[in-house]
């Protein structure tokens, strides 16, 4: 006789409700389509094949591979919602985790999904989860039968020897309430096919890359691999760290990429994409089994924030496929977080990157132009009278110099001067400064990088109007500070003079 705690009763949940809620997953169509590309990596596929055939409302994606197919029972088990379990121990290719990945990436799309397979030598198969049949029948009753008219989109898998194409009908996700002949929304599906290409291109770069251990198309056109870590002449990857977690080693590889004026090949200004696009690109790059997962982000650290100043900074990020629970991998494959063991070291690893990063973009690679041999000449002059110290902005100072040297303007610039002069908090710096002791010069403020390069730009006019040319004028200028922190600044002005306007 079973006891009080073995008794129990089965409720299955009811299919019609819990496929509409299985579609709110979060995938994207680009997402989704990764998810369908994981399961033919699985497979050992060589060649995917994505096509998107326009028909307005009733266009369709097919995804094709030559990988190893699947038996009757595979291939059940594969339309089987929650076919795997997480903690499960998977193959090193294996892309997968919860044993939903197919189905709910489909379904987040379209209402009906339709699965054809062949195993080598063997018999092709086929399955469907038709969800407006789910919603009549409210019972999970996989059909047996393709919809009528769908033979034409499986002709690819009948030309291979195995492999498995899923088809993807009804798309009310992608192409709900568009015309068939609407140019405009033809437009907009092809718009979407684009963005599907570039998003494949960067999720499975490490894949596509060379050598490639996959070749992918989409409309019969290769997928090309876009690696956000480019490597050019001046890419700088710093130490590499391998940090043990819970799950199993994590290895991270920091990568500070090259200013964009640096880039002087084609060849590297393509590899780099748009520079544009660069600030969105910084951060975190994780990865498991070569496959991306979070295409960067700076993974929640709290004040840091995808700013131009740091735009260069990007560090990769490779995972074991135990890492999942770990890591808290959610089903899309598209979110990832830290565990809180690794955390204090993945930040002081950003950290470093940032810094450098930083100071690359401020600096442009430093190429110094040396001062003059009368040293360094400062904004402020100091000095001395009856006992009390004074402290004066220097008139001599190109920049001054060009505001004063307008007669239009000199006499409210010098009274501009002598406010601030006046007003100066001298107790206050003096207070501050025993407050806060010093451990390195201060470099240059980033953030006035393009409020120098206008100073500058307006002190070479007025130089130059007195007669200097243009080594005599870089001379001087690399004299005077603040200008002497930025040398890259003065490089751009002897390789391009400005021109007056």
């Amino acid at each position: 006789m079973p006891s009080l705690d073995a008794a129990f009763e089965i409720i299955a949940p009811r299919a019609a409700s819990l496929v509409e809620s299985l579609r709110a997953f979060g995938y994207d169509l680009g997402t989704a389509i990764a998810d369908l590309v994981d399961n033919c990596i699985s497979a050992d596929a060589k060649n995917i094949w994505i096509d998107f055939d326009w028909a307005g409302s009733e266009s369709v994606i097919a995804v094709t591979d030559d990988g190893r197919g699947m038996s009757e029972p595979k291939l059940r088990g594969a339309m089987r919602l929650g076919s795997q379990h997480p903690g499960e121990t998977r193959a090193a290719n294996d892309l997968g985790r919860f044993g939903l990945g197919l189905k709910t990436a489909s379904f987040s799309q379209c209402r009906c999904v339709t699965v054809c397979t062949k195993e080598e030598r063997e018999n092709t198969l086929l399955r469907r989860w038709d969800l407006d049949h789910l919603a009549k029948t409210d019972e999970w009753q996989l059909l047996l039968k393709a919809r009528q008219g769908s033979s034409r989109h499986f002709q690819r898998l009948s030309q291979l020897s195995r492999g498995t194409c899923v088809l993807w009908q009804h798309m009310d996700r992608v192409v709900g309430g568009i015309e068939l002949g609407g140019a405009r929304d033809r437009d907009i599906f092809i718009a979407r096919c684009e963005e599907v290409a570039r998003h494949l291109s960067l999720v499975f770069h490490r894949l596509l890359g060379h050598p490639a251990r996959l070749q992918m198309f989409i409309n019969d056109h290769a997928v090309q691999p876009f690696d956000p870590f480019f490597i050019a002449e001046a890419t700088q990857q710093l130490q590499e760290h391998f940090l043990q977690s819970a799950a199993g080693m994590v290895r991270v590889e920091p990568f500070v990429m090259p200013h964009e004026s640096k880039l002087l090949e084609p060849e590297d200004r393509k590899l780099a994409g748009d520079p544009k696009d660069w600030t969105a690109r910084q951060g975190f790059y994780i990865y498991r089994q070569d496959r991306l997962l979070v295409p960067g982000s700076w993974l929640g650290y709290r004040d840091w924030r995808k700013d131009e100043h740091h735009k260069l900074a990007r560090i990769r990020i490779s995972l074991p496929n135990t890492s999942d629970e770990d890591w808290q991998i959610d089903v899309t494959k598209s979110k990832a977080r830290p565990p809180q063991a690794l955390r204090d070291q993945l930040r002081n690893i950003g950290e470093t990157t940032r810094s450098r990063a930083r100071r690359v973009y401020s600096f442009r690679g430093e190429r110094l132009i040396a001062p003059g041999a009368q040293g360094v000449r400062y904004v402020w002059d100091q000095t001395v009278r009856h006992g009390r110290t004074l402290y004066r902005i220097n008139r001599d100072h190109p920049a001054v110099s060009a505001l004063l040297g307008n007669s239009r303007q000199k006499q409210g610039v010098e009274s501009v001067l002598q406010i601030i002069e006046d007003s100066i908090p001298v107790t206050l710096i003096s207070y501050q400064s025993r407050e806060e002791q010093e451990t390195q010069t201060p470099g240059p403020v980033e953030t006035d990088i393009e409020s120098v390069r206008a100073m500058l730009n307006q002190a070479w006019h007025t130089m130059r109007a007195r007669g200097l040319r243009d080594a005599e004028t870089l001379a001087a200028l690399a004299q005077w500070e603040p200008f002497n922190q930025y040398p890259s600044l003065l490089q751009e002005l002897l390789e391009n003079p400005p021109v007056q306007s």
